[in-house]
């Protein structure tokens, strides 16, 4: 406690000089009790000595002449000595000739005795005729301790006593540090504190500079009040600054999506209707930024003048809110006019004039109007509708719920290893013989059912995670085709092949398995190419492993002949829907002619999808096509 940061100046001096007392009290007594023994024991072997000399010549002829009879009186000298406790005399065969014990009791306070042992010799030879056993101890030990004892508590005492006077000396001299620490302890600016000088220099020195800091205090005090009011209005000013500008949307000088926020949790809006420009993106690249955000300004004014509440949330998109009470049949018809108001308006930004149109998606009430409007906005763009209310039956929050919860069901499998391969048989139509095998992945639940691509691929491409399940698939397909013959394919999107991260680790799986000379990448062609260049260059690289392309579902969507020579492709996979068709629809059945025709003319080999029936298969094989795959050779299992 004494060297505790919070305790007294007293304190901690009054304990130092009590340890100090203690310390060298406790080694004072240490070195004289250590001297104190290493004396006495010296001395009591020097007596057990002088006595064993004394008894030695007698006992020595005695044993010499074998005078056995005259041995206690021999011994007698020592015997008569009160400090000795035990005698014992034997020869040389170790037979005890005499034994002496003394009737004497050592006190429970006493020191250890001393056992002393001498041989005895012949007087000319020199051969041992036997020995004399000594039991010996100072009676006067425990006297003279006593003794050093009370010399000892003496000191001790004395010392206590000195102790206790520098204890209260101390006290009386930091009596005054006491005083000023009490009246300082509550002391707050602009307080005034009196001390009584007196004392030691010290003292007076400590008083007199917290006079002069008194004075000081209170001349600053009076400054800082100054700078204190004067800080307070500025900061105030910069507050209500910088509140205008968290509020205030620095292009249009329009409130912002966090003034519409705030005011939202007011509860007094009644509907919200968000604007969006369309093809504003246009605007930008056809005229510039510059014109772009005079555009917006335009627009924002436009728009606050006729709505008298408006609102920039950010990009091309503002919000008209509406306090009175509204039902939708009324807002259609001044949304309405405002749209035929748009029509008619003509926006000048440097001598260029522009008509601008809008979508605009409303929502009524007061409750998530801003995400529920959001929402109706969405629905009237794909729609291709000027105006759209939100409607709650069409349940679009539960599909975002539902597409969260999809998401979070991917991550999880990713990381359970729950994402796991299916693989499908593709036929040679000629020799009948499976050949290869088409990889398509599925997911497994926690309950350890399938679940279907088509489920949970949609939103794994919305997210992060489609990177990851692509890697998955091409590491397992890899890693369990190293050790099989046949060829396989993986299917990669368009958004793979310009990953760099996914084309590098696609590289390494290919190099690591030996697997690049029996791999078909195949290319969903109906999803469209964004960057043929980059696609080109992912295809050269894993061509030069050895690896083949496939142009997948070719016949649909933006199928075009130019894609299949631009990317070089070993492979055409007709799509389903031609195939399921042909036989009994005439101009599918010439469309896949065509694509065989053109495939058999450029060198690549064509797969028929979705074979289902025997007559299917049989006129693929009529028709000349190279591989069957479908649910009639075969479905997706694992192998």
């Amino acid at each position: 406690m004494i060297f505790h940061p919070k305790t007294g100046l007293s304190y901690k001096i009054v304990g130092s000089l009590v340890l100090i007392f203690i310390l060298i009290l406790t080694v004072l007594g240490m070195i004289v009790r250590i001297v104190f023994e290493e004396t006495i024991e010296t001395s009591e072997k020097q007596k057990a000595d002088l006595l064993l000399q004394t008894i030695e010549k007698p006992l020595q002829m005695a044993l010499y002449l074998k005078f056995y009879d005259q041995i206690e009186e021999k011994v007698l000298p020592a015997v008569s000595i009160p400090d000795v406790l035990e005698i014992v005399v034997r020869d040389h065969n170790d037979q005890e000739l005499y034994y002496y014990r003394s009737q004497k009791q050592l006190s429970s306070t006493g020191h250890e005795p001393l056992n002393v042992t001498r041989e005895i010799h012949e007087p000319t030879g020199g051969a041992l005729m036997g020995s004399v056993a000594l039991r010996y101890s100072d009676l006067s030990y425990d006297e003279t301790r006593r003794s050093m004892s009370a010399v000892l508590y003496g000191i001790g005492a004395g010392l206590a006593l000195i102790v206790l006077m520098a204890v209260w000396w101390v006290r009386y001299l930091l009596s005054p540090l006491g005083q000023i620490a009490r009246k300082v302890r509550d002391y707050k600016p602009g307080d005034r504190i009196h001390f009584d000088e007196g004392g030691s220099i010290e003292i007076e020195q400590i008083v007199s500079a917290f006079q002069e800091m008194q004075k000081t205090t209170h001349h600053y005090l009076g400054q800082m009040e100054e700078i204190n009011s004067s800080l307070e209005s500025a900061v105030r000013e910069k507050t209500r600054e910088l509140e205008e500008q968290y509020f205030t949307d620095s292009l249009t000088g329009l409130p912002n999506r966090y003034r519409l926020q705030e005011d939202l949790a007011k509860g007094e809006i009644t509907a919200l209707a968000i604007v969006n420009v369309d093809d504003f993106k246009e605007v930008n690249d056809f005229f510039g930024i510059s014109i772009g955000d005079e555009v917006l300004i335009q627009i924002g004014h436009w728009l606050s003048e006729l709505s008298g509440s408006c609102y920039r949330l950010g990009s091309d998109e503002f919000a008209l809110t509406f306090h009175e009470p509204l039902d939708q049949k009324e807002l259609e018809y001044r949304l309405g006019a405002l749209l035929k108001l748009l029509e008619e308006k003509i926006f000048t930004v440097k001598e260029e004039s522009l008509n601008i149109r809008v979508t605009i998606g409303v929502a009524l009430g007061c409750e998530a109007v801003l995400s529920r409007a959001d929402i109706a906005l969405h629905h009237a763009k794909d729609n291709k509708q000027p105006v759209a209310f939100y409607r709650q039956e069409e349940k679009v929050e539960e599909q975002y719920r539902s597409n969260l919860m999809m998401a979070s069901s991917i991550r999880k499998a990713l990381f359970e290893h729950r994402i796991i391969c299916h693989y499908q048989p593709v036929v040679h139509l000629q020799t009948g013989k499976v050949e290869k095998y088409e990889t398509l992945v599925r997911m497994v639940d926690e309950a350890g059912n399938i679940v279907p691509p088509m489920e949970f691929l949609p939103v794994a491409k919305h997210t992060k995670l489609y990177p990851q399940i692509t890697l998955e698939v091409v590491h397992q397909a890899c890693s369990l085709f190293a050790a099989r013959d046949e060829e396989f394919s993986i299917n990669l999107s368009d958004t793979d092949m310009r990953n760099p991260h996914i084309v590098e680790e696609i590289i390494q799986t290919l190099t690591r398995t030996g697997t690049g000379s029996r791999v078909v990448f195949e290319i969903l062609e109906s999803e469209g190419i964004e960057n043929y260049d980059e696609v080109t260059r992912f295809i050269s690289r894993v061509k030069g492993l050895g690896a083949r392309i496939a142009i997948d579902d070719f016949g649909t969507g933006y199928s075009n002949f130019e894609n299949i020579l631009n990317l070089n492709v070993d492979y055409i996979k007709i799509d389903g829907s031609l195939i399921r068709e042909m036989i009994n629809d005439r101009r599918r059945r010439i469309i896949v002619e065509t694509i065989v025709d053109f495939s058999q003319k450029i060198g690549a080999e064509t797969v028929a999808e979705f074979v289902g029936d025997e007559a299917t298969y049989d006129m693929a094989k009529a028709l000349n096509i190279d591989y069957s795959q479908g649910y009639f050779t075969g479905k997706p299992m694992p192998l």
